[in-house]
């Protein structure tokens, strides 16, 4: 254990000692880096216009994109009064401090798709008027925490797609303009508290696709928040109160993490939320309170989790929600009660769980369902009645479940015959008993699924709507069939 314990400690010390070294390798790279020429001079357009990249006078920009530049060297002249700088898809990998001295007019910077390590200190401390910055794919693994300190005007900040592991306390905090930062694909681990403090005018924050693992209190202290995404993360433990300043948050996305459980209170404060996404996590249960405050809420996505049971009312107070996806869970039975306050929903998802029950009356409170998938269950038969609640039901999934196709199945046997036109799959077929194994459920009568159990006929309560029996041609002083031969032979019921 000691030996393990001290390797472990020399590897620390070397990751760190190497990354101290790589630090001060860029930092001398930055300094002996070349700086292009800023000119003043009444004939700087004129000169812009002699380098490989493209100037327009006119709209004051300068366009080097895909020039091949590995440097910015002093043949390259660039008016001090330029509005908008393309150096995207080149071969950078620094720049001088002194690149955007003066530049107190440019509004719009590219250096996306670059090999940019590291980004000097002062870089942007003349760009007063900055209002879109876009560093993605890169190679930066770090940032300066005063990076933005002087690009007060800044609206959109793209850091995506580069090596950052973590972010700067209080990195945003003189940015009360910015309205979008994307800081997807990255590798950040950790996010301090402040790092997003002074973000008064943020609309839109991207932190998928990086390696965080847990949210903490404080960390979004955003009150203009609209969309959060932290799609595809690590993340196992979100504090209760890690979003309760999002009062303006209307999407939110938790899907591919590590959550097991959801924090009673965790949505508590999201008033606005109108979609939440919770799917590929390892959700084992739901209590119901977790979503008693989202009026608001209109699509719900919990495929892919781990949910056995859904509890009565689990979302009664989510009086908006239109879409909800339970698929891929471990689902085994739907209750009467479960879908209670739910008039608005139109789709209702079920695929791949393992239902082998639901109570006739469970979607009786779906008036506006159009669509319905039980495909890839249990079931092997449905109550009468099941569907006869939904009157815009258009799109169903009944297939892959294991029908047993005998007096029982005389309910959804009649209904997909007389609705055939809304199975969105393919028609459903029998798995039992035995001889009737393969054929279409659709194509089964009163005499193939009864045979056999006449004698039981006269205590047998109806199963289907007396419109449907009378469309099926049942009678209940028909004589037994001896067989399937003679099944086959009998007219066309």
């Amino acid at each position: 254990m000691l030996t393990e314990r001290s390797k472990s400690g020399e590897t620390a010390v070397a990751c760190a000692e190497d990354l101290k070294w790589r630090q001060l390798d860029r930092r001398l790279r930055a300094i002996e880096q070349p700086a292009w020429t800023i000119s003043l001079a009444q004939s700087r357009w004129r000169q812009c216009s002699k380098s490989v990249c493209r100037c327009d006078a006119v709209h004051r920009s300068f366009n080097c994109w895909r020039s091949g530049l590995t440097a910015l060297t002093a043949d390259l002249t660039v008016p001090i009064d330029i509005y908008t700088i393309d150096l995207g898809t080149n071969k950078l990998r620094t720049l001088h401090k002194s690149t955007f001295k003066g530049m107190r007019t440019l509004s719009e910077l590219d250096m996306f798709d670059n090999h940019v390590e590291y980004l000097p200190s002062g870089l942007f401390e003349s760009l007063v008027n900055l209002r879109i910055l876009r560093l993605q794919r890169n190679y930066l693994e770090e940032i300066d925490s005063e990076a933005f300190r002087h690009t007060k005007k800044l609206f959109h900040v793209d850091l995506s797609n580069n090596f950052l592991y973590t972010l700067p306390e209080r990195l945003f905090a003189n940015n009360t303009y910015l309205e979008t930062i994307d800081l997807s694909n990255n590798q950040i681990v950790y996010i301090p508290s402040d790092s997003f403090v002074g973000l008064r005018s943020l609309l839109i924050l991207d932190l998928s696709n990086n390696k965080i693992q847990q949210i903490q209190n404080g960390t979004f202290h955003l009150k203009s928040l609209q969309m959060l995404k932290l799609s595809n993360n690590q993340i196992s433990n979100i504090t209760e109160s890690a979003f309760e300043s999002l009062l303006c948050l209307e999407t939110l996305l938790l899907d591919k993490n590590d959550l097991r459980y959801i924090p009673t209170d965790l949505f508590s404060h999201l008033f606005s939320l109108t979609f939440l996404d919770l799917s590929k996590n390892n959700i084992m249960s739901i209590s119901g309170v977790e979503f008693r405050n989202l009026g608001y809420l209109r699509n719900l996505d919990l495929k892919d989790n781990l949910i056995s049971e859904l509890p009565d009312n689990a979302f009664a107070n989510c009086s908006s929600l239109e879409k909800l996806d339970l698929s891929r869970n471990k689902l085994k039975f739907l209750n009467e009660s479960t879908f209670h306050g739910l008039g608005n929903m139109t789709s209702l998802i079920f695929s791949e769980n393992q239902i082998y029950e639901i109570h006739f009356k469970t979607f009786a409170m779906l008036k506006n369902l159009t669509t319905l998938y039980l495909d890839s269950n249990m079931l092997p038969s449905l109550p009468s009645r099941t569907f006869d609640y939904m009157p815009k039901l258009a799109n169903v999934k009944l297939s892959n479940n294991p029908w047993h196709c005998d007096c029982h199945a005389l309910y959804i046997s009649a209904w997909v015959r007389l609705n055939e036109m809304k199975i969105w799959d393919y028609s459903p077929t029998c798995v039992s008993p035995w001889y009737l194994e393969g054929h279409f459920l659709k194509k089964l009568k009163f005499p193939e699924l009864c045979t056999g159990q006449w004698a039981s006929m006269v205590n047998l309560s109806p199963r289907l709507p007396m419109q449907q029996l009378l469309a099926l041609n049942v009678t209940v002083n028909r004589k037994p069939q001896q067989s399937m031969e003679e099944i086959q032979g009998m007219e066309d019921w």
